[in-house]
């Protein structure tokens, strides 16, 4: 495995050195990370990323394809609109991770903080820890899974997807428009899979599923602006 030291480099010129390592070995370690934004941001190669030490803002945003792994903590927006591969955080992420992801799948291990999964549109989340407030709020799509404690408004105006939890409290923590529900069988084998691959110490059958509701929901009003672009010439 290739290695390359972060201390001086600058997050642009780091994500270009990934991309060149990827190319030509297929994994790379990075070392002395320091809390490093954007690191791997955008990246479309093939490959295993592994970073020891801890990153901050956008680690692994729209990320398409490869496997990256944090061995440390991650700051706000972790996966951020990610496409495909694979983020693995070993301890705990700031908040809003995993938000407006559309494939893939984001393990952290540790904890997480508020906002989740926001607006998910497809893909996975596990978290292992605690899960702050709003997660999986306004989500589209995908599924969220919660093994540990959940925040107040979980759930909070969900249109698609599930949330799985085994939180006993979570029926009081519930946001708007949605339910819990309960799982099944076919959902059982599939989260018993998803368990055994990251060697998580969780039983499926512990689990309940947050759902969205399909009546009883908010009213909502569409805006639909008159557009008068000719007059935007009096200004241009």
């Amino acid at each position: 495995m290739e290695y390359l030291d972060a201390s001086n480099l600058t997050s642009e010129d780091l994500n270009a050195l990934i991309i060149e390592k990827l190319k030509a070995y297929g994994e790379v370690a990075l070392e002395n990370p320091h809390s490093m934004h954007n690191l791997a941001i955008g990246l479309k190669e093939q490959g295993k990323i592994m970073v020891k030490g801890s990153t901050g803002f956008f680690t692994g945003g729209f990320l398409e394809g490869s496997t990256l792994t944090v061995e440390g903590n991650t700051g706000w927006y972790t996966g951020d609109n990610m496409m495909s591969g694979e983020i693995i955080v070993t301890k705990n992420t700031g908040c809003n991770a995993g938000v407006y992801l559309n494939g893939g799948t984001m393990v952290i291990y540790g904890g997480t903080g508020s906002r989740v999964g926001y607006a998910m549109k497809g893909g996975t989340i596990i978290v292992c820890g605690p899960a702050g407030r709003w997660a999986g709020q306004m989500t589209f799509g995908g599924k969220l899974i919660l093994l540990g404690s959940v925040g107040k408004q979980v759930g909070e105006s969900m249109y698609k997807g599930v949330i799985y939890t085994q939180d006993q409290a979570a029926k009081d923590n519930l946001g708007g428009n949605v339910y819990l529900d309960s799982i099944s069988e076919a959902e059982i084998k599939e989260l018993k899979e998803l368990f055994e691959k990251y060697e998580l110490n969780a039983d499926p059958q512990n689990f309940s599923a947050i759902r969205p509701a399909t009546t009883g929901r908010h009213t909502y009003v569409l805006f639909k602006p008159e557009l008068k672009p000719e007059l935007a010439k009096k200004y241009g």
